[in-house]
């Protein structure tokens, strides 16, 4: 019986598969730091480091979730959280940039200042120094701090800056970046965003 038992908590500790690490992407666990691998396993309290040239993609085992680590970004795997009597798959982002495709279930992202809930959602977060920045390219993100909640819907974007409550804001539809050619020449290039 106590076998049994010891078995069963063992597979509840595992959380996520890598299914594509590129260049420096480290793996912090009780084990010691290693080198992440296709394949990987990860488990509850697991941290993942990216460098300038690194980049993962792992996937939930429970729902298949899909989340991208992209460079210079730290994520950790904490315990799923009950809300509204619910387990809820979460991450941990520190620093850097995740996109998530999050496949009909809660889901949520914990920065140092805010926490961004979804079902069902394709979606990218950026932690920067104290500022979390949502983008939501499909569904609503339910972004939320301890000063207040907002959602924030496809093509829409969201921020929380320090403790403050957190706010809309619209991405410019058309960028124009100045720059010089090699006569020193002032040049335009001018973008639009889909």
């Amino acid at each position: 019986m106590n076998l049994l038992l010891l078995l069963i908590l063992s597979v509840d500790k595992d959380i996520a598969v890598i299914i594509k690490a590129k260049g420096d992407v480290k793996i912090y666990s009780t084990k010691g730091t290693s080198d992440a691998k296709n394949g990987y396993i990860l488990k509850i309290g697991d941290e993942i480091k990216t460098g300038k040239d690194g980049f993962a993609v792992i996937r939930y085992l429970d729902k298949g979730s899909i989340i991208e680590i992209m460079p210079l970004s730290s994520v950790s795997f904490p315990e799923k959280v009950t809300r509204d009597t619910k387990k809820v798959s979460r991450i941990k982002l520190f620093f850097g940039e995740i996109i998530s495709i999050i496949k009909g279930k809660s889901f949520e992202v914990e920065t140092p200042n805010s926490i961004a809930s979804v079902k069902g959602t394709h979606f990218r977060v950026y932690q920067i120094g104290d500022t979390t920045t949502v983008d939501v390219i499909s569904g609503i993100v339910s972004l939320s701090n301890e000063n207040g909640t907002i959602e924030i819907g496809e093509g829409e974007s969201g921020r929380c800056i320090g403790s403050s409550e957190p706010s809309k804001f619209s991405r410019p539809k058309k960028i124009i970046i100045e720059f010089e050619d090699e006569n020193r020449k002032t040049k335009y290039l001018e973008m639009e965003i889909e």
